[in-house]
């Protein structure tokens, strides 16, 4: 493949080309290629360029005001991390307290229990939850999750999740079949020099619309009414929040609208900074309307269990609640010989910055877990699958990983109480 223009032509092999998409369009992970890191070096240089060449794009219509703004001018479609209902002025708590009380009145559910699910972004390793869920309902043990959260890769897999085991063939076929060439395209030189993200993503937002459509969105609709909760997470890059949407909640507006929301929702929490493009969101409660630019949620959060300072209360104290956290990456160190140059030293520190941030994260859910007496289970990526190997960053590679998960959960092996990090050695 070659761009031509006034640069240099640059010749991209097919192996290179297969590095990037693995490498960039699903995070930066201890899985790293020569072939990776050699055109990192080339982007790296074409990136520095484009800053000294001050490309950029049009001003948006963006304000601050947008963040206590009610999206499709609805109140509580969305709340923000770290910030207390006084920011938007809904009380999540009250309501999450009549959701469960209405439920229980109806006699859809006797609410002896009541569990939650937090699923982690990770890329391709998003095969390691799909094989955890299919193994699970297998086993006949797979509790119906009251609560369902997802950043990054794990807010698509949260959608099926959520919906139940009837979607595990969905879940499965979207990682294990899914032709990487039919997702994304590597941008050209000139591409990247006009200020555009590395890959041409139009392949892989189509088939995000293509799997949730308006059917889909009905069913999660119809979920929201029986008193479940599913919560995608972003990141606005305007004021550095993590925005967190009630897609159940979005879903029971019922229109065209509603739909494409949500579809740019799961986009933008998957849109990896640089290799994707943000995403951008238009806010709008029916009379003032304003852009915002969203990004991967695993920006803010490799993985969240609820905006924390709501889901506490006297009235759940009386009710057993298990936390199942499934984390698509690995927690423990790698070791693996760093060569003494910029390039490789960058990765690797970017890396191990992702991974610690995931164990934070793992961690600060553990805590609160145990404060207020909520059961933890915790599945992640362990030393057993070798991250390292021949077939890293192939379709073989993601059926491995699923296999990986799908077995540990089979036997019995895969949920651990306290995360590695806190295990006294």
């Amino acid at each position: 493949m070659a761009k031509h223009g006034c640069l240099p032509s640059y010749h991209y092999s097919p192996l290179l080309i297969q590095a990037l998409r693995y490498q960039l369009i699903f995070g930066v992970s201890p899985l790293l290629s020569k072939h990776a890191i050699a055109l990192f070096k080339a982007i790296t240089l074409l990136t520095t360029v484009c800053v000294l060449l001050a490309c950029s794009a049009p001003p948006r219509n963006a304000s601050l005001y947008s963040e206590v703004m009610s999206p499709l001018g609805v109140s509580g479609i969305r709340y923000w991390d770290g910030e207390s209902k006084e920011i938007t002025g809904h009380d999540l708590e009250a309501e999450y307290q009549q959701i469960l009380l209405g439920r229980e009145s109806r006699g859809e559910q006797q609410l002896s229990e009541i569990n939650h699910l937090a699923l982690s972004g990770g890329g391709i390793n998003g095969a390691f939850s799909a094989g955890v869920l299919n193994a699970w309902s297998d086993n006949g043990t797979r509790p119906e999750f009251d609560l369902v959260t997802g950043v990054s890769t794990g807010a698509i897999v949260s959608i099926f999740a959520y919906l139940g085991s009837d979607y595990d063939p969905v879940l499965k076929r979207y990682y294990t079949e899914t032709s990487m060439n039919s997702l994304f395209e590597v941008n050209g030189i000139w591409s990247l020099l006009g200020g555009k993200t590395v890959l041409n993503t139009q392949g892989f937002e189509r088939q995000v619309r293509s799997y949730v459509n308006a059917d889909i969105v009905q069913k999660i609709a119809s979920e929201r009414s029986k008193g479940r909760l599913l919560v995608i997470g972003t990141t606005n890059l305007d004021n550095e929040k993590m925005s967190m949407w009630d897609i159940g909640k979005i879903a029971q507006q019922n229109n065209q609208q509603a739909v494409s929301l949500i579809q740019d929702i799961i986009i933008a929490s998957s849109s990896v900074p640089g290799a994707f493009p943000a995403k951008s969101l238009e806010i709008s409660d029916g009379e003032q309307a304003y852009e915002e630019l969203h990004v991967d949620g695993g920006v803010s959060r490799q993985v969240f269990l609820v905006p924390q300072w709501a889901y506490h209360s006297a009235y759940l104290e009386d009710l057993p609640q298990q936390v199942y956290v499934i984390r698509n990456g690995p927690l423990k160190p790698h070791y693996r010989v760093i060569e003494n140059n910029l390039t490789e030293i960058s990765l690797r520190s970017l890396s191990t910055m992702i991974r610690n941030q995931g164990i934070g994260d793992v961690e600060h859910i553990y805590h609160f877990s145990q404060r207020h007496h909520l059961g933890f289970h915790l599945a992640y990526i362990d030393s057993d699958f070798p991250l390292i190997s021949e077939e890293a960053f192939t379709q073989q590679y993601m059926n491995s990983l699923y296999q990986y998960g799908y077995q540990k959960t089979r036997d019995a092996a895969i949920w651990e109480a306290v995360p590695p990090s806190l295990k006294a050695i």
